[in-house]
């Protein structure tokens, strides 16, 4: 639950995602989490952490294209969770009937 000292922090990776910054680490559930919203893992967050994280990593392209973010509180982060259901990560499993172009299941 996230509380005004906490964010919420959405994460679409499989595997999740772990945060570090000086010796704080956080963990982030990704989308084999036991409870996913539009495909991801939500996890509480110190906000002071997050702010201090996400200025130092301002230029990661998963900060940048959606792929984590984070929301003041849980309904907010699966808001927009739900908003971006749709944005690929490009880890998707391969669909078995159609795996790429060009490849032709045997």
């Amino acid at each position: 639950m996230a509380t005004a000292s906490t964010v919420t922090i959405g994460c679409k990776l499989p595997n999740g995602l772990i945060l570090s910054l000086g010796s704080a680490q956080y963990e982030l559930a990704g989308t084999r989490a036991s409870a996913v919203v539009g495909g991801y893992g939500l996890t509480p967050v110190p906000a002071e952490f997050w702010a201090a994280w996400s200025r130092r990593y301002a230029e990661f392209p998963l900060l940048q294209n959606g792929l984590i973010f984070a929301q003041a509180t849980v309904e907010k982060a699966a808001g927009q969770a739900r908003e971006q259901a749709t944005l690929r990560t490009g880890a998707e499993p391969l669909n078995p009937v159609a795996p790429a172009p060009g490849i032709t299941p045997v």
